[in-house]
């Protein structure tokens, strides 16, 4: 009597309490690969295929001993709405840019106590396209004279990453993992400011390497 009487004032507690949960901010997905994504982007310390290079490249480590291909193809549905609060009421408009898909392919080869491979991701991005007939086509709604109306607003930005994998298992309960990356990112911005329509976009790109390692733990 009292374990169900703990259990539902904790259960009303959790019911009472919760709030949101934002997955991603379109930067960063939930999970990269069908088993981290379909774990809520669980990764860490378990073998999680080719995909592991973009989440943690020691637990590569635990491949069986042969090559390892994986293709796969991410999608990002965002809802964009853009409100605004004027004399007359409030005004919105929503994004016409609702899906975005990126493309995946991780290579992964085991031999003994070494592994590598190479993989090619795209880490994440989205953008946003408000239509000609929005408010966002002419914010001042016909007050502002220099502006042109019947324009397109729209903006995006795109991050991908290509990654050379490299493990070493030290023993049989810990596994060290290396991974050289390369980082490109293209943004790009189309807005109306005066009578000219003025585009803008922009690319970088980094170079940078980390050392991850993993400590399995084998019950006796």
């Amino acid at each position: 009597m009292r374990t169900a009487i703990i259990f539902v004032l904790s259960a009303a507690l959790v019911l009472t309490t919760a709030t949101g949960v934002e997955a991603t901010n379109g930067m960063n997905l939930e999970g990269y690969g069908p088993v981290s994504a379909g774990m809520g982007g669980a990764s860490l310390a378990f073998q999680n295929g080719t995909a592991a290079m973009m989440n943690n490249p020691a637990t590569m480590a635990l491949f069986p001993d042969g090559y390892h291909l994986d293709v796969a193809l991410g999608f990002l549905g965002p809802d964009v709405t853009a409100s605004v609060r004027t004399p007359g009421g409030e005004i919105s408009a929503n994004s016409l840019s609702d899906a975005f898909y990126m493309p995946a392919l991780g290579f992964f080869a085991k031999r003994g106590q070494y592994g590598y491979g190479l993989g090619i991701y795209g880490q994440g991005g989205m953008g946003t396209e408000y239509a000609a007939d929005s408010w966002l086509s002419d914010p001042s709604m016909g007050a502002n004279s220099a502006l042109e109306s019947g324009l397109v607003n729209r903006s995006e930005v795109s991050i991908g990453r290509a990654i050379a994998p490299f493990t070493y298992d030290v023993s049989e309960r810990l596994h060290i993992g290396l991974s050289l990356d390369f980082v490109w990112c293209f943004a790009g911005i189309s807005v109306i400011s005066s009578r000219r329509h003025v585009t803008h976009s922009s690319r970088w790109r980094s170079l940078k390497s980390s050392c991850p390692w993993l400590l399995t733990v084998h019950p006796a």
